[in-house]
C-alpha cells in the first residue's frame, strides 16, 4: 500500500529566490520527508497560483529514492478556500471559537444570576443562622468562581477577535494566492530520510536598480571621495513569502524555452524604377564633344567648365553670337535673353513638346509627370550637394569661381568676412523628348508580377535598382549578470517596493563647476565618477546626497566597468554669476544693383564672482550664439572670441589671459551640439574672492526686407 504525505508549503521556510528582469523569479524549496519502503506520494500544497506548471523540477533524492511521477496543477480559488490552512478557513475556525465562548460566558452569567435569585429566596423562618453562614459561604465561593471565568472568557475572546483582524488584515494587505499544488511519486527500496529539492519558476516579481550617490565637503569644498550605494527595488505579488532567503538578482530577460533561430532565402525581386535620365534621355549636343554642356551662372559663368576655358573643339573659331555666350551665358542672369523662342514651348503644346492631351488622359498623365518629376529633383539635389558647403557662419571652405569667368582664389579665415553668393547648381544636358515620352509611355503601361504565394524566403529589392546603399545593421548579444544580496532577505508579497542592498562602492571623483547663465545664472557642482568596481551598473534613478542632506535625482545609463558618468550635486550659493546681452542695429542702404542689409551686433558680458575661501580650478561656462541654416541670406559673423572662429569642433583655443580656454562643445551623439548648433564653452579658474569677465560679441547680417527673430530649437 503506498504512503501518503501531505505538506504545507507556508511551514516551510524557502531557501532561495533568483529573480529575473523578465518578470519571473525561480524559487526553491526543500522538504526533510522520511520515505516508507514502496510507493510513496507526496503531495505540496500552498504554492504560488502564478507557478509554470511546465516548469516545476524535483531533484536531491540521491540513491535512497526514485522519482516515478511530477504533476503540477492549480486549484480554484473556491476549492482553495476549503483548505485547512487557507485564510478564509482560518478565519472561520477562529469565529467558531469566538462564538462558543461567548455562549459559555452567557451560561456563567446565567448560573450568577440563578444563584442570586435563590438567595433572595431564603429569609430567617426557614433558615436558621447557621445554615446561612454556610450558605453565604458557598455562594461567595461559587461567586468568585463564576467570575473568574466569566474573566477568562472575555480574555479569550479578545484573544481570538484579536487574531481574526490579524487574519483579515494579512489577507487584505497580500497580493496573490497560493492554490498551487504539486504531487510528486517517489519510490524506495527501503525506509529512507531524503531532502526534495523543489524548483519552479512563478510570475509576478520584478527588480530594477536604484542608487544613492553620497557626497561630502571638506570646509565647504567637496570631497573628490564619493560612495555609490548599489540597491534593488525588488517588488513581489506571487502570494508566497520570501522570508529570510537568500536572493539573487539576474538581468536575463527570458525564461521561456528558446531554439536556434532558422535561416531563411534570400530571393532578390527587381522592382521596375526610373532609370537614369542622363543615360536614357540626354542626347549628345553638337558642341559637346562627349564633355558637359555649359550653363551660365548668375552673370553668365559656366559651372561646369574652368574659368576662362571654352567648350569649342581645338582651332575652332567662335562666331560672335558664341562669344557672347561665353560672356554672358545661355540661361540665369543677362544670358537669358538671347535664348527665349527656345524657353516658350509652341502653342498647342506641353513642356517637353506633345499636344495637351484630352480631359480623359490628364490624370494618368500627371501622375507620369509627377514620377519624372520627382527624379529630376532628386537629381539636382545631389549636384547642389556635391557643390562646396558654407560653413555655420557664412564663408565657404572652397573659392568660388568669378562672376565674370576669371579664376582666382581667395585664402582668408572662416568667419570674418561676409560670404560671396552660392553658386547655381549645374545644369545637365538637354532631354530627347522623344525618349521622355517613350518612357512615360512604359510607365502608363507597366503591369506589377505577383509574388508566388511560398513564403519559405524573404524578399530582398535589388540595390542595382533602387539605387538605395544598403543600411548597416548592428546586433549585439546581451549581457547577463547576476548579483547575489548578502545575507538573508524578507520579501514578502505584498506588492510593495522594498530596497535591498546589493554593495557600497567607493570612487574617486572630479568636481566641476559648470554654469549655463543664459538659461540661469547659477553655478552648478557637477561630480565625473569613474566605475572602477568590478560591477556593471545598469540605468536606472541616482538620488544625491550631500552631506547626509538630499540635493537632487538624476539617472545614468549603463555603466561598465572603467566607463565614466556623472552626476549634478546640486548648485554653489557661494558663486554669484550675473548675465547681460546688449545689442544695436545699423542699416546699411545699398546701391543700384546691391540690397538694403541689416546689421545687429550683438554683445554679452557674464561675470562670475568666487566668494569661497578657495581657488576654483575647474569653471566651464557654457553659451550659444544663433545659427541660420533656412534662410542663405542671414550670416552670422562671429567677432569674439576672435580665435573661436578659426576653431574646429573639439577644439580648445588658449586666450593668452591667464589662461582662459575656450572651444565649440565637443558634438554628442546624433551630431548634437558643437559648432553647428553655436555651442561653446568658456575654461578657466577663478581665485578666491577673485571676479571675471567673459567677453562675446557676434554680428547679424540680414536683408532689409527680412525679419529675423531667434528661437530655441
Amino acid at each position: 500500500m503506498a504512503s501518503t504525505f501531505t505538506i504545507s508549503a507556508s511551514d516551510h521556510p524557502i531557501k532561495s529566490v533568483t529573480v529575473f528582469k523578465s518578470s519571473k523569479a525561480e524559487v526553491v524549496r526543500s522538504f526533510d520527508i522520511s520515505l516508507n519502503k514502496g510507493r510513496n506520494n507526496v503531495e505540496i500544497r500552498d504554492l504560488s497560483s502564478f507557478i509554470d506548471t511546465h516548469s516545476v523540477r524535483v531533484s536531491g533524492l540521491g540513491s535512497a529514492a526514485r522519482l516515478l511521477d511530477v504533476a503540477c496543477t492549480i486549484a480554484t480559488s473556491k476549492s482553495a478556500s476549503y483548505l485547512p490552512d487557507s485564510s478564509t478557513e482560518v478565519i472561520r475556525n477562529l469565529r467558531v471559537q469566538k462564538n462558543t465562548l461567548e455562549r459559555e460566558r452567557t451560561l456563567r452569567n446565567n448560573e450568577s444570576q440563578l444563584l442570586l435569585a435563590y438567595a433572595e429566596t431564603l429569609n430567617g423562618e426557614h433558615v436558621n443562622p447557621q445554615q446561612m453562614t454556610e450558605f453565604l459561604e458557598g455562594f461567595m465561593q461559587q461567586g468568585k468562581e463564576i467570575i473568574q471565568a466569566e474573566a477568562s472568557l472575555s480574555e479569550q475572546i479578545i484573544e481570538l477577535e484579536r487574531l481574526i483582524e490579524a487574519e483579515n488584515e494579512k489577507s487584505t494587505s497580500k497580493r496573490g494566492t497560493t492554490n498551487g499544488k504539486v504531487n510528486i511519486v517517489l519510490g524506495a527500496d527501503g525506509d529512507s530520510d531524503v531532502e526534495i529539492k523543489l524548483t519552479y519558476i512563478v510570475s509576478n516579481a520584478t527588480w530594477e536598480p536604484t542608487y544613492e550617490l553620497h557626497a561630502t565637503t571638506e570646509n565647504g569644498k567637496p570631497s573628490n571621495s564619493v560612495a555609490l550605494h548599489y540597491r534593488a527595488r525588488v517588488t513581489q505579488s506571487t502570494g508566497e513569502d520570501w522570508n529570510d532567503t537568500l536572493l539573487t538578482l539576474s538581468t536575463v530577460t527570458g525564461t521561456t524555452t528558446k531554439a536556434i533561430p532558422k535561416l531563411r532565402a534570400l530571393k532578390l525581386h527587381p522592382l521596375k524604377a526610373a532609370p537614369a535620365f542622363n543615360n536614357v534621355f540626354q542626347k549628345q549636343s553638337a558642341f559637346s564633344n562627349n564633355s558637359n554642356v555649359t550653363s551660365g551662372g548668375l552673370f553668365g559663368t559656366a559651372n561646369n567648365v574652368a574659368p576662362g576655358a571654352s567648350s569649342l573643339a581645338p582651332g575652332e573659331k567662335a562666331s560672335g553670337f558664341q562669344s557672347q555666350q561665353a560672356a554672358f551665358g545661355s540661361s540665369g542672369g543677362f544670358g537669358s535673353f538671347g535664348n527665349q523662342s527656345q524657353q516658350r514651348p509652341a502653342f498647342g503644346a506641353s513642356l517637353f513638346g506633345q499636344q495637351i492631351p484630352q480631359p480623359q488622359q490628364q490624370i494618368q498623365q500627371h501622375f507620369q509627370q509627377q514620377q519624372v518629376q520627382q527624379h529630376f529633383q532628386q537629381q539636382q539635389q545631389q549636384q547642389v550637394q556635391q557643390q562646396p558647403q558654407p560653413s555655420v557662419f557664412g564663408q565657404p571652405h572652397q573659392p568660388q569661381p568669378p562672376l565674370f569667368g576669371q579664376s582666382h582664389s581667395t585664402p582668408g579665415p572662416s568667419f570674418y568676412a561676409a560670404p560671396s553668393p552660392p553658386a547655381l547648381a549645374p545644369q545637365g544636358p538637354p532631354i530627347d523628348h522623344t525618349l521622355l515620352a517613350q518612357y512615360q509611355a512604359e510607365l502608363a503601361s507597366a503591369d506589377g508580377h505577383p509574388l508566388p504565394d511560398d513564403d519559405d524566403f524573404e524578399n530582398v529589392s535589388s540595390p542595382s535598382i533602387t539605387g538605395v546603399e544598403p543600411t548597416t545593421v548592428v546586433a549585439e548579444t546581451p549581457i547577463a549578470i547576476s548579483y547575489s544580496v548578502h545575507g538573508e532577505s524578507t520579501i514578502p508579497s505584498d506588492d510593495v517596493v522594498h530596497q535591498v542592498v546589493i554593495a557600497v562602492l567607493p570612487f574617486e571623483a572630479t568636481i566641476s563647476y559648470i554654469s549655463v547663465p543664459r538659461i540661469e545664472p547659477r553655478v552648478y557642482l557637477q561630480c565625473h565618477v569613474q566605475n572602477s568596481s568590478e560591477y556593471r551598473l545598469l540605468a536606472g534613478p541616482v538620488t544625491v546626497i550631500l552631506d547626509d542632506s538630499y540635493v537632487s535625482r538624476t539617472s545614468i545609463e549603463d555603466i561598465n566597468t572603467g566607463d565614466n558618468f556623472d552626476c549634478t550635486l546640486g548648485d554653489d550659493a557661494s558663486t554669484k554669476v550675473t548675465y547681460s546681452c546688449t545689442s544695436r542695429t545699423v542699416k546699411e542702404s545699398g546701391g543700384a544693383f546691391s540690397e538694403t542689409t541689416n546689421t545687429t551686433t550683438y554683445t554679452t558680458k557674464i561675470s562670475i564672482h568666487n566668494k569661497h575661501a578657495f581657488v576654483i580650478d575647474d569653471l566651464i561656462v557654457k553659451d550659444v550664439i544663433p545659427t541660420c541654416d533656412q534662410d542663405k541670406r542671414t550670416k552670422v559673423i562671429l567677432r569674439k572670441p576672435a580665435a573661436l572662429a578659426e576653431a574646429k569642433d573639439g577644439q580648445i583655443v588658449d586666450l593668452k589671459t591667464d589662461g582662459l580656454r575656450v572651444g565649440w562643445e565637443k558634438v554628442a551623439e546624433g551630431g548634437k551640439g558643437g559648432e553647428k548648433e553655436g555651442k561653446f564653452e568658456w575654461w578657466w579658474k577663478v581665485g578666491s574672492g577673485a571676479k571675471v569677465t567673459l567677453d562675446a560679441e557676434w554680428e547679424v547680417k540680414v536683408p532689409g526686407d527680412s525679419p529675423t527673430r531667434v528661437f530655441y530649437s
